[in-house]
């Protein structure tokens, strides 16, 4: 029988040790480090941007992680701080993977694609892929998209339906679609007339009609494409910070702290107003179980 070098006994002995180390879930690195990354997104009005004027992250995605920091404070016994991120379309995911974010909060579309490599939270905003448009466009329904030049952002679900739809025989474009890096860029691209519309998520485009330098100018279509259901990124195997993520969820819709940052970002008197559907009424008190009254609690370890 072969002996194994006293060396190589050594090191399998130190990964044996070291395994529970590299395996720690995210929610135990937060409480050991008192920080949680928070990759958020530059131009996605309501839900985050940047503010150039203070340098800082603002919006509704950018009020729950706030909120769900707070909570982990609670949980933890000491204060959590956030490290906020700047993410892209394109980047979102790789940056997850790669552990430089720990948590994706903005208008990511929950999708089976992404499903396989990333958890989500529990859907949060239901929203659609249409277009921004001059407001005298002769555009009405998608039988009208033929020849007409086209955007979106590059990597987003946007561009996804967009693609099927073409592969579809529904209509045709006027050469290959524009992919911006930004929403932002998409805007510029319709204002220099580089574009005769921007596909979007509606809540999206409704932000960047009250960016541009005349909304009046611009309208959002009435028509859809596909459905956007958002939810919140977390790597797979952090099945803990994910049910967290979805009890401060649960319990910001039983408290009425969801309906307040709904409402101070896209209520009525809100930053770009989006009124909620009944449809969407029915879903948020569909999903609000039953939670403990100190659901943040820390668990205690199993004997």
């Amino acid at each position: 029988m072969k002996r194994i070098p006293l060396l190589a006994t050594v090191a399998l002995f130190s990964l044996v040790l070291l395994a529970p180390l590299f395996a720690a879930e995210t929610m135990e690195i937060i409480e050991n480090t008192g920080k949680i990354k928070i990759g958020w997104r530059d131009s996605s009005s309501p839900f985050a941007s940047l503010n150039k004027e203070t340098g800082k992250h603002e919006g509704f995605c950018v009020d729950m992680g706030n909120l769900i920091t707070e909570m982990l404070s609670q949980r933890f016994n000491k204060k959590i701080e956030v490290i906020p991120l700047t993410i892209a379309s394109k980047d979102r995911l790789p940056k997850l993977m790669a552990k430089e974010i720990d948590i994706e909060m903005g208008n990511t579309t929950h999708t089976q694609a992404r499903d396989r490599d990333v958890d989500f939270s529990l859907t949060f905003f239901v929203s659609e892929t249409t277009f921004l448009l001059p407001r005298d466009s002769k555009i009405k329904s998608v039988n009208d998209l033929n020849g007409k030049r086209i955007g979106a952002v590059k990597g987003s679900t946007n561009l996804t339906a967009l693609n099927t739809k073409i592969a579809e025989g529904i209509f045709t474009p006027k050469g290959a679609i524009l992919q911006a890096e930004t929403h932002d860029d998409g805007l510029a691209a319709l204002q220099l007339d580089t574009l005769d519309l921007y596909c979007g998520d509606r809540s999206i485009l409704e932000g960047l009609k009250m960016k541009a330098a005349q909304p009046d100018l611009w309208r959002v279509a009435d028509f859809a494409i596909a459905y956007e259901p958002y939810g919140f990124m977390v790597r797979k195997g952090n099945s803990d910070l994910r049910d967290f993520v979805d009890n401060t969820l649960v319990w910001a819709i039983q408290t009425g702290r969801f309906q307040e940052l709904y409402d101070k970002w896209m209520g009525p008197k809100g930053v770009v107003p989006i009124p909620m559907s009944k449809a969407y009424q029915d879903y948020l008190q569909l999903i609000k179980y039953p939670l403990k009254t100190d659901w943040w609690k820390k668990p205690p370890p199993p004997k």
